[in-house]
């Protein structure tokens, strides 16, 4: 199409050619495996299960943490000590222990020791896990232990909080809800003869449309909306990028979350981390968000061209009504979401790994859960986040402020357009580059083990390149021009996608994107050897190169006809539903990911098979509950609001005597 045949031939060979040349640099040759089974055992647990049973009348199990204390004349801890120092590794002086209290009391009574009966948790733990790593590696450990977390039979089984009896009342009035909504709107439609497309049409009152939002019928018809216009047929493929990358998401957090398990066989996942397919999949994982945000500012500026087209006159009050809408949209169901983690996560604890991910979960959302709301926990506590996606959430709201208040200015005074759309792609070169070498960010999204246990969040590049609102105006705007750019040329399609001037900036992007890939192994190997300011520089060409491509990827598709193969099968209905339901999957995915790694029962052995077990799990219950919330709460939700809102115009109408533009019928999409 754009490039020639035989030029992307011979990119990919290049880059195939470069994986097969550093393969053999990095599988497991970080240490020799008969050196790296001496080692001490980072994780070990007694087993949880029999700790209760042994201990009918009240049992205690600790999860522990504690350090080998250094000691210069053993070989052990020099390596100890070297495997440590590389930041890919964990660390292995840290060990992590689970402790039935009970059974360490009567070890120590077997060894001679008599154990005082109000001894600290603590020191009991101590005394235990030093005397096995002394007999067994002849290191001592630090005095004072970190108790992550107790389990006795209180905690895991308390009273009924006044936060879970509200949410099980709020699960029953929504169920109601559900049943009087769909039972109304059965009558309705036997009343009117069973209309062949009854459930997609509108109901004239105004009171029978509210009565009907909660409806799981018409709710199930709305994910199947047919698609009507022009636009909306040009820009359906969108919601198969959504999907698809809704799902590179979903296998994302479920890596990060099978890191943070305890592992028995840890030379396994430290020996991956030093794979080049590894070190690129993980610098690649900003692309997804990159898309994401890409398709939200096109989207939107497409949507307000087509508005002021249809109402040129300026109206400031335009930008508040499509805040309030796209709020109506998105809130309420993410509002449940952080109710559920809010009230009942804990209860469903069951096993030694349940705080690590249940626990941490709702003691966050807890505390934080006004961030969440606000939109502001992508600057606000972002090492101890309510949900850890939801931070996307908070970028994208900001994001989509901005768009609005430049597309609000560019319709008042146009001849801005240039200078704003000149100083965000400034921004976009400069604040990346800056911030990178200001803070020392390493150029790429790196995994680090020692943080497993926080998702790997601790991470400067997390905080000062991915997270940020400014960080992201760049791809941000790039989707916009690529708005006005579709906008444009809908009606001389060719135009565009013939031109040399097109053709030219898609070959540069995708050989841009390709180097950027295929370099990235080598900039972080050599990284120490490379001066400062040319990995600040790195860091942008790297973040940038796909944000480019991808919004170019979507403008030609935007521009194809609707009759071209490739577009034609990105906008089958099986995406169309999938596309739709994709944000309710992007809430809930992760507290998924949480009850099923927090189901586990100990430190687990791990390979690529177990992985996709755990995967499969997820994306089960994701897509299950996912489907209930955006039939049960955010397309009904969205759907009452609106209507309560138009009564609300209405009646202001009336009283000051001023025409009010109707509402549309349905909710916008969350990135829209």
């Amino acid at each position: 199409m754009v490039t020639t045949p035989s030029q992307l031939v011979s990119l990919l060979l290049a880059t195939i050619a470069i994986g097969r040349l550093t393969r053999a640099t990095g599988v497991n040759e970080f240490v020799q495996l008969s050196d790296y089974i001496k080692l001490p055992k980072l994780f070990v647990y007694d087993d949880f299960g029999d700790c209760k049973d042994a201990n009918p009348a009240g049992f205690v199990y600790c999860v522990v943490h504690a350090r080998i204390l250094p000691n210069s004349s053993s070989d052990l801890w020099a390596n100890i000590s070297r495997i440590s120092d590389d930041f890919q590794h964990y660390d292995h002086a840290r060990l992590e222990r689970g402790v039935c209290i009970d059974s360490c009391r009567a070890t120590l009574r077997t060894a001679g020791a008599d154990p005082d009966p109000d001894r600290s948790y603590a020191s009991l733990a101590q005394s235990c896990i030093e005397s096995q790593v002394y007999q067994q590696y002849g290191l001592q450990i630090a005095p004072d232990v970190n108790v992550y977390h107790c389990y006795t039979d209180s905690n895991m089984n308390p009273p009924l909080e006044i936060m879970e009896a509200l949410f099980c009342l709020f699960l029953l009035l929504l169920a109601a809800l559900a049943v009087w909504s769909t039972i109304y709107d059965m009558r309705e439609s036997k009343r009117q003869g069973h209309p062949a497309r009854y459930f997609l049409q509108q109901l004239e009152s105004k009171r029978d449309r509210l009565w009907v939002a909660f409806s799981i019928p018409r709710n199930i018809y709305r994910l199947k909306d047919p698609v009507g216009g022009s636009i909306r047929q040009d820009l359906q493929f969108l919601e198969a990028f959504r999907f698809i990358q809704m799902i590179r998401v979903i296998m994302l957090h479920v890596i990060l979350a099978h890191v943070k398990l305890p592992q028995t066989n840890t030379f396994f996942i430290e020996g991956i981390q030093h794979r080049p397919a590894t070190i690129v999949y993980i610098a690649e994982f900003q692309n997804y968000v990159q898309t994401f945000l890409s398709i939200s500012g096109m989207l939107m500026t497409i949507n307000f061209l087509e508005h002021i087209r249809k109402n040129p006159d300026f109206d400031l009050s335009l930008g508040w009504r499509k805040i309030r809408a796209r709020l109506c949209r998105i809130v309420p169901a993410y509002g449940f979401v952080i109710f559920l983690e809010c009230a009942v996560m804990k209860r469903l604890i069951d096993g030694p790994i349940g705080q690590h991910f249940i626990g941490e979960s709702q003691e966050n959302c807890r505390r934080w859960w006004w961030a969440n709301l606000l939109f502001i926990n992508n600057y606000i506590q972002t090492d101890e986040p309510c949900m850890i996606q939801s931070w996307y959430l908070a970028a994208d709201m900001q994001l989509f402020i901005y768009g609005l208040t430049v597309m609000m200015l560019i319709w008042r005074w146009p001849q801005l357009k240039e200078y704003i759309f000149s100083g965000a792609l400034l921004c976009a070169v400069v604040l990346p580059t800056v911030a990178s070498y200001v803070f020392k960010v390493t150029p790429v999204m790196t995994s680090h083990l020692k943080n497993a246990q926080h998702y790997s969040r601790q991470h400067d590049y997390q905080y000062d390149i991915y997270f940020p609102f400014h960080q992201n105006i760049g791809v941000y705007s790039f989707g916009m021009l690529a708005g006005f750019v579709y906008y444009h040329y809908r009606d001389s399609r060719k135009a565009l996608l013939n031109s040399r001037i097109y053709k030219g900036m898609f070959q540069a992007a995708v050989i841009f994107n390709i180097l950027s890939l295929s370099s990235v192994y080598w900039v972080m190997v050599y990284r120490n050897e490379i001066a400062p300011i040319l990995q600040a520089i790195y860091s942008t060409f790297f973040k940038q190169s796909w944000a480019i491509l991808t919004t170019l990827i979507q403008l030609a598709l935007a521009l194809f006809s609707v009759n071209s193969p490739i577009k034609r099968f990105f906008s089958h209905p099986f995406f169309g539903v999938n596309g739709k339901l994709s944000y309710s999957f992007f809430l809930i995915h992760f507290t998924i990911i949480e009850l099923v790694y927090g189901g586990v029962m100990g430190p687990i052995y791990s390979n690529e098979r177990v992985v996709v077990t755990y995967l499969s799990q997820v994306f089960m219950w994701t897509i299950l509950i996912g489907a209930g919330i955006t039939v049960l709460v955010e397309l009904p939700a969205a759907a009452a609001l609106n209507v309560l809102l138009e009564q609300r115009k209405i009646k202001t109408a009336k009283v000051q005597q001023i025409q009010v533009p109707p509402v549309a019928a349905g909710p916008p999409k969350p990135s829209d």
